[in-house]
Formats: C-alpha cells, sequence, structure tokens
C-alpha cells in the first residue's frame, strides 16, 4: 500500500519526498511505542517550512506525530504543536489536531484524507499577504499534491524505455539516470530558494526585492562546483494566470524570448519524459543549436504544475554529460547550476482560471569564476543585476502583451 510509506519515512526522508515544503526536518525523540511497529507510535519532532521565494519567510515548529492502526487497512497519522511542553523562541507556527488517514484499496491503491489545522504568524510584506491569509501557503492540498507528485516520480522511474527524436531509443538504465539527476536538480533549485536560515542572503543594494547568496565550496564533492557559485533572485506580481505564465516558461519555443543567452540559437527539445497525466509536467532534454546548426549547449529541464504552485527548473550540460546518462551513468556525479522559476498563484487554482495573478520568482545560478573567496566583485553584482532586470522585462512584455492579445499560450499543452 502506497501511503503506508508516510508512516515509514524517518526526518530525512520527510524532508525528501516534500522537499518543496519542508526545508528541514529533524527527530527529537520517540516516546511511545517499540521497534518494528507503526502502531501507537508518537515521535516528537522539529520542522522548519517554506514557499518557494527568499522573500517569504519560513515557519518553524515542535509537533508530536503519533500513528496507529485503525482497522485492518487504516491508518491514522496526527500531528500536533509542543510549544507548551518545549517551548522555543524559534517557533512561530503552530499544528493544531492535523494528520491524515490512509486507506489500502482492493486495487493497490491508497486513498488519503488529508486535514491541515494550523496557526501562523503572518510576519510578511503586505505584497504578499493573501499567501498567508489563504489556505495556500500552510493548507492540505499542498500537502497532497506534493504526494501525487512523489508517487507519479515513482511511477515514471518504472515506466518502459522512451523514443528521443529521430527514433532513437533511451533504454531504462538512461530514463533512470535522467530522473534521478531532474530529481536532484529540483530539489536544489527549491532549497536555494528557501528563506531557510541556511541561506545567506543579502539584499541588493539598489534593489530591496533582489537577493543575492553566495556559496563557497572548497572540498571537492560529487555532484557540486567547486569555488565560488552565486544564487540570485527576486520576486514580482504579474497579473497573468499561473497555467499561462507556467506554458510560456516551460515551452521550447518562448525560451528566446526570455533568455538571453539563447536568442541567437535554435530551442529544440529532443526527449521527454511524461509525469502523470498532465503533459506539461515532464523532464525534457533540450540542445540549443546556432545559426550553423551546431550544437552550442543542452539543457536538462523539469517542468511541474499542480494547483498550489509550479517549478519550471533548468540546468546547462554539456553533450558528453548528456551521452553519459543517457547511456545509465550514475546522476551523483554530473555538477549541475540549476536555475530556474516558482509560480504560486494569488489563490488555489479553480480549472480555466484566468482571472488570477501569479506570484513569479526568478533565480540564477552561476559560477563566480573572478574570485575564490565568499565575495563578489562589484562589476559582477553589475551584471547580475542586469540579467534580472533584462529576464524580468522579457518575461512581462511578452506575457502581458498577449494576455491582453489573445490566449495563445493556453494551446501550448504538449
Amino acid at each position: 500500500m502506497f501511503g503506508l510509506f508516510l508512516l515509514d519515512i524517518n526526518q530525512n526522508q520527510w524532508s525528501d519526498v516534500f522537499y518543496n515544503i519542508v526545508s528541514k526536518a529533524a527527530n527529537v525523540g520517540t516516546l511511545l511505542g517499540v521497534e518494528g511497529s507503526y502502531d501507537n507510535k508518537l515521535h516528537v519532532m522539529s520542522a522548519e517550512l517554506h514557499l518557494p521565494s527568499p522573500v517569504l519567510l519560513t515557519r518553524e515548529c515542535y509537533f508530536g506525530r503519533y500513528s496507529k492502526q485503525l482497522s485492518h487497512s487504516t491508518w491514522g497519522v496526527v500531528d500536533i504543536s509542543l510549544e507548551k511542553f518545549l517551548p522555543s523562541p524559534t517557533s512561530n507556527f503552530s499544528k493544531r489536531p492535523s494528520g491524515c488517514l490512509i486507506t489500502g484499496m482492493p486495487n493497490g491503491y491508497s486513498k488519503v484524507i488529508w486535514v491541515e489545522h494550523v496557526e501562523a504568524e503572518h510576519h510578511a510584506d503586505d505584497y504578499f499577504q493573501s499567501l498567508f491569509t489563504s489556505t495556500l501557503a500552510f493548507g492540505a492540498t499542498r500537502w497532497v499534491n506534493s504526494l501525487v507528485r512523489y508517487s507519479e516520480w515513482l511511477q515514471s522511474l518504472y515506466a518502459t524505455a522512451l523514443v528521443a527524436d529521430e527514433g532513437v531509443t533511451i533504454a531504462q538504465a538512461g530514463r533512470t539516470s535522467l530522473l534521478k539527476l531532474a530529481d536532484r536538480m529540483m530539489k536544489t533549485f527549491c532549497g536555494n530558494v528557501s528563506s531557510t536560515a541556511d541561506n545567506p542572503w543579502t539584499q541588493m543594494a539598489c534593489s530591496s526585492y533582489v537577493r543575492i547568496m553566495v556559496k563557497n565550496n572548497n572540498i571537492k564533492e560529487s555532484g557540486k562546483p567547486l569555488g565560488t557559485s552565486v544564487v540570485f533572485t527576486t520576486s514580482i506580481w504579474l497579473d497573468v494566470s499561473p497555467n499561462r505564465l507556467f506554458n510560456f516558461l516551460r515551452h521550447e519555443n518562448s525560451r528566446t524570448k526570455w533568455d538571453a543567452l539563447s536568442r541567437r540559437h535554435t530551442i529544440r527539445e529532443f526527449a521527454s519524459i511524461l509525469k502523470g497525466e498532465n503533459p506539461g509536467n515532464r523532464v525534457s532534454l533540450m540542445r540549443a543549436n546556432n545559426s550553423q546548426g551546431k550544437l552550442v549547449i543542452c539543457y536538462l529541464q523539469e517542468s511541474y504544475q499542480d494547483s498550489t504552485g509550479s517549478y519550471v527548473v533548468y540546468a546547462p550540460l554539456d553533450e558528453q554529460a548528456v551521452a553519459a546518462l543517457i547511456h545509465g551513468s550514475n546522476p551523483d556525479k554530473v555538477m549541475i547550476l540549476p536555475s530556474g522559476f516558482s509560480i504560486l498563484p494569488g489563490r488555489l487554482q479553480e480549472e480555466d482560471d484566468r482571472n488570477s495573478r501569479s506570484l513569479l520568482t526568478i533565480a540564477f545560478h552561476i559560477v563566480e569564476s573572478r574570485t575564490s573567496k565568499p565575495f563578489i566583485a562589484p562589476e559582477s553584482v553589475e551584471i547580475i543585476y542586469k540579467v534580472i532586470s533584462d529576464t524580468v522585462n522579457s518575461i512581462t512584455d511578452s506575457v502581458l502583451y498577449h494576455n491582453h492579445r489573445n490566449n495563445w499560450m493556453d494551446d501550448w499543452n504538449s
């Protein structure tokens, strides 16, 4: 029964499955229960929860998690805050009785009923207040959507081989490598754009809504850049529906409209792995060719959308790395610098909701070659501001112009 993994996961697996919600988690201790049984078990946990933007503060809490077998096929998992017993100056979020009922179905599926009853301090700029006063930020729908996303990812791992451009077949091993690398890319991106205290964000002097984070890695680690890298990001509201913004940003045909590095190139998706029923939820391999038809760079991209948020995340890969991945090489050894977008709706979306607005977060991750120190040169700051300003202007001009003219972005469903 798939849903029972919720009983089995430890704090690391919990933050791994719900990486778009949980920044970090820790198991403080076990108060009830015996080893090897989930029935009548009580854990004490701490957690930090986030939304995908560094301008939106995280929420921290301590809570007890109690699991109980209610019948042969039904389990209950209940969380409740313990701040009265474990007071903490960092706690700004309280869980009233919340949790889920998990029922095994005859067809092997699980039925999950999820309830969230929370109290959260609203310490947020009025610019973003609606995200916290609605059920969007901490409601049950966001948890269930993440659970569905994880289920679809597991199913896609075991699907049949895919056929790429010109009839080239990518075998199961290659498919698995691509999916695992895309998963790491998404987790890194969500971790990078979080406002967790582990991320040393600083505001850019010329714009309070542009954040810069400098990372210095002096230890050679597989899959991570050596030296100084920089993440820079901003968040803006746009009067365009999340669905149309998502389709614009993910589609190969529109990349040249917002990506300055692609404007003289032809972008083509040459392989994709669908995840679930939504054709926009996919892992893609894209190639950028110059005007002479020569390959310049490849991109690994994952796009994902649900009613509580959307992501378009990508990382450049050279031709050798792509060839190795397609043949099933270890994805953990591939160095990636995820960049991309998160999109939060102004409210929970309904089908064909064209009148809603979107909070778009843009994040770029680059290597800073000018220095090996944990700071960046003034000339690099100027370049960063220009890149993010030009990207914001390009996206705004494209989506707002078409938002008033026609609905051509709604037709990009494949």
